[in-house]
């Protein structure tokens, strides 16, 4: 599992009877899945013992016998914008935590196996290393982009399958184990993470919510709600309405009001794929099909648009808090900073954000469907969570998966510990209430290749949802041409992967 040594010693201390159960995949391919029994992401898995008990000095030893005579270990990554990537390297110790650890990670690992990291931010990097494929140049030994982005070259015959590079280990606890099975197709695994980096954890999706709220009106403590397995979608829309307030008594929805909920449009679909729902199951050759339109999964996506417009959320026709990304009046994130809103529901990278803001906060995952759903689940950024792939280009594939797979290993030291402490230290505390709730969310994403490869709108149709009546019809509309590019899809992977 993803932080597999630190999470698990965290989870030890909060495991659910609900976290327990773990789905299993429909038995036949036409039939309709609820969340408790789709393939799921977040089956528990037992922690390799020894990992917790070895450290930095102990794992660098198992890479001493390496020398790579200076060899340049070329990345290329993210070089602009919030979402720009800075856990690749690090020029000199400053104090920031996450900065250090990964000069400390960068250090003993170039001095143990001979090597230079050597960044190459861009800031279109999966374009930019198209190209540079295409033109068989050998410029790049790995690259790290959106999901969505890296899903394009799957069947270009532009990235390697992870399976085959002999020198890495999928298997091993510093890969992700959930995305590693859930967006594999044809047996072929062409994007991994894991804590090579904590820009996946970024674009992990949680929930945050005002403590002082829920004080002050006497509401369940959501901590105590997730531990009971009765933290769903039925008790946060109570919550959300009674924290609705017209606090400046104005009649007016402005952002001097206090709402329930504060989201955006994206998370018509985040929502809802934590009921443990997903567009794409996959059959028993790991092959996609769709499961999206059922009828369990279309009424749940309709309460969820019913949640998301309604009068106690910023996207509800009385609000005229809309906009986002930023601490600008009016913004949902500005919103929640400035102690107007009950929940927020965005990415962890906006956690560390707002750290700085007075607001106290708690970290929850999203609610449950009902208290039957066997789990949480927990969402993410299609667009931000990042991974890695590898070039077709790479001259010694062994080499580059050698060094690659011990940046994941020693990361395990150095780089996720620097995540929890950046992650759970507030202005003045330590949430230490969050802690194992980050775990859990990290320890339950629900990873969909129907999302990443989005064939026929199935996955962003979702987004533009207004109306809960339409959801079916919209469905039925798109289905068509969805099934035609899934199709389509199929036959070039069939051919890249040479079943053609």
């Amino acid at each position: 599992m993803k932080k597999n040594a630190l999470v698990w010693l965290l989870l030890a201390a909060m495991l659910l009877p609900s976290l327990a159960a773990c789905s299993e995949s429909a038995e036949n391919a036409g039939e309709e899945t609820t969340p408790t029994q789709s393939n799921t992401t977040a089956e528990v898995q037992q922690p390799e013992e020894e990992e917790p008990e070895m450290g930095l000095d102990t794992a660098k030893l198992l890479y001493a016998d390496r020398n790579y005579d200076g060899y340049n270990y070329r990345i290329a990554d993210r070089a602009s914008g919030d979402w720009m990537t800075f856990d690749v390297s690090a020029e000199e110790l400053t104090g920031e935590v996450i900065n250090d650890a990964v000069y400390n990670r960068n250090l003993v690992l170039e001095d143990t196996m001979g090597i230079k990291i050597v960044e190459a931010p861009m800031d279109s990097v999966t374009n930019t290393v198209k190209t540079s494929i295409t033109a068989a140049a050998d410029d790049y030994d790995i690259f790290t982009d959106g999901l969505n982005s890296l899903a394009s070259l799957v069947t270009q015959n532009l990235i390697m399958d992870f399976n085959n590079v002999p020198t890495i280990h999928p298997e091993n606890a510093w890969w992700d184990q959930a995305l590693y099975k859930d967006l594999s197709v044809g047996g072929g695994s062409y994007m991994m993470t894991g804590d090579i980096s904590v820009m996946d954890n970024y674009g992990t999706w949680c929930y945050l919510f005002n403590k002082q709220l829920i004080t002050d009106y006497s509401m369940e403590n959501p901590y105590d709600l997730v531990d009971s397995g009765k933290w769903t979608l039925d008790k946060h829309n109570e919550m959300a309405r009674t924290a609705t307030q017209d606090t400046d008594g104005d009649g007016k929805w402005t952002m001097a009001d206090t709402y329930g909920y504060v989201t955006e449009t994206y998370n018509n679909f985040a929502m809802w794929s934590c009921f443990g729902y997903r567009i794409c199951e996959k059959d028993e050759n790991d092959l996609p099909y769709f499961t999206y339109d059922g009828d369990n999964q279309v009424t749940a996506l309709m309460r969820v648009i019913e949640c998301q417009y309604a009068d106690f959320t910023n996207m509800g026709s009385k609000s005229t808090v809309t906009g986002g990304g930023s601490f600008q009046d009016n913004t949902r994130e500005n919103q929640f900073a400035i102690g107007r809103a009950l929940f927020y529901y965005a990415g962890m990278r906006n956690v560390t954000l707002f750290r700085e803001a007075d607001t106290d906060f708690g970290i929850i995952p999203a609610p449950k469907e009902n208290e039957e759903q066997a789990q949480y689940y927990s969402s993410y950024s299609v667009y931000n969570l990042t991974a890695y792939s590898l070039p077709v280009t790479i001259q010694d594939a062994a080499k580059v998966g050698d060094i690659t797979e011990a940046m994941a290993h020693l990361s395990v030291y150095t780089l996720t510990p620097a995540y929890y402490d950046q992650t759970l230290i507030g202005k003045s505390t330590r949430d230490v209430e969050s802690e194992p709730m980050i775990a859990l969310i990290m320890s339950t994403r629900n990873f969909d290749l129907g999302v990443c490869f989005d064939w026929g709108s199935s996955f962003s149709s979702m987004t533009g949802m207004t109306v809960p009546d339409t959801v079916a019809s919209n469905f039925a509309k798109g289905k068509k041409v969805a099934n035609k590019s899934l199709e389509k899809f199929l036959d070039k992977l069939a051919e890249a992967q040479g079943r053609g």
